[in-house]
Formats: structure tokens, sequence, C-alpha cells
């Protein structure tokens, strides 16, 4: 377990060619991803694709799960699946841990219980993965 990261930027902003250098990777390659339902860019018309820096990083994440680990498309896809949850249910977690240590802190105020907070509050750690 990891502290958490910055997430990249959603704000859709590179060309396809732009997104393509950035990543090392050819047109029509993430184009093919996109086929698959790998990758998601924001459409402006019927033909022109923006990517954002988390598209990026969601590029740059396949071709090492691809290129370096082995595994095939199929796969690919599952993985993006399970780590796309395990974001949603770290988000999850952390607004109800928010939520429930702010009710144990006005509890221990409104009841002006004699203990030491930082005893009783919830700690969460984030899981990160090692695959970027």
């Amino acid at each position: 377990m990891k502290q958490e990261k910055n997430r990249p930027s959603e704000e859709p902003v590179y060309l396809i060619s732009v997104a393509a250098r950035m990543c090392g990777l050819h047109p029509q390659t993430i184009r093919l991803y996109e086929r698959l339902g790998l990758i998601q860019p924001h459409r402006v018309g019927n033909s022109k694709r923006l990517y954002s820096e988390a598209d990026i990083a969601r590029l740059r994440r396949i071709q090492r799960l691809t290129q370096q680990l082995g595994v095939n498309l199929a796969g690919v896809d599952i993985i993006l699946r399970l780590l796309d949850r395990i974001e949603q249910m770290n988000r999850e977690m952390a607004e109800v841990v928010a939520q429930t240590n702010a009710r144990i802190l006005q509890l221990i105020h409104e009841h002006q219980l004699p203990v030491d907070p930082q005893m009783l509050l919830i700690r969460f750690e984030r899981y990160d993965n090692d695959i970027d």
C-alpha cells in the first residue's frame, strides 16, 4: 500500500498524433484500443479525438501490461476494469471513513468525553497498484 498519488487531469487536450508520440504508440494502435473499449477519448465532431493526461496514463498502463508483462488485450480489459473498480471502492471507502471520523469527533465533543480522539479515529490507506 502506498500514499495516494495525484490523479491525472481529465481535461481533453491532446490530438491522437500527440498522444501517440507521448506514449510511443502508433495512432492506429490507439484507435484499436478505442475500438476494443480500452480507452475512450473525448470526441469533437465525428472524427477528432482529444486525449487527457488520464487517457495518456491509461495508454501507458496498457502499453506496460502488453509489452512488459505479456498480457493480451482481453486480459488488459479485465485488469483495467478491476483496477477501475478498486479505485472506485477506494474513493467510497475514503468517504465512509471521513464521515465516520467526523461523527466520532462530533460525539466526543457533544458528550465531552475525556478520550484522545486519535485513539478512536479510523485510519484508511488506499490501495495503489504497482502496474504504472
